[in-house]
């Protein structure tokens, strides 16, 4: 039998198949072919810094919201407003 027969294969959704998965053999060490996406230096790189748009969603960004939620949550509780009283307005 050849190596080629036993590769586990790439799987990923294709159009031109009708949707059905890809029958090409993963590169070795990648769940995908080198078709989509097992190539070497495929991928987005570390830290892509292209990828970020507008940082609504940063780490930076979700923590201050976190804080923030925190702080007016602890002043509601301190004046004695709960979770439903606020939706009376």
């Amino acid at each position: 039998m050849y190596a080629f027969e036993s590769a586990p294969r790439c799987g990923a959704k294709t159009k031109h198949n009708n949707g059905n998965p890809c029958q090409c053999p993963a590169v070795r060490g990648k769940a995908r072919c080198r078709i989509h996406g097992g190539a070497k230096g495929s991928g987005a790189p570390k830290l892509n810094h292209n990828a970020l748009k507008n940082g609504l969603f940063t780490n930076e960004v979700q923590e201050f919201r976190k804080i923030i939620r925190q702080a007016i949550n602890t002043s509601n509780n301190l004046i004695g407003i709960s979770d439903g009283d606020r939706n009376l307005k």
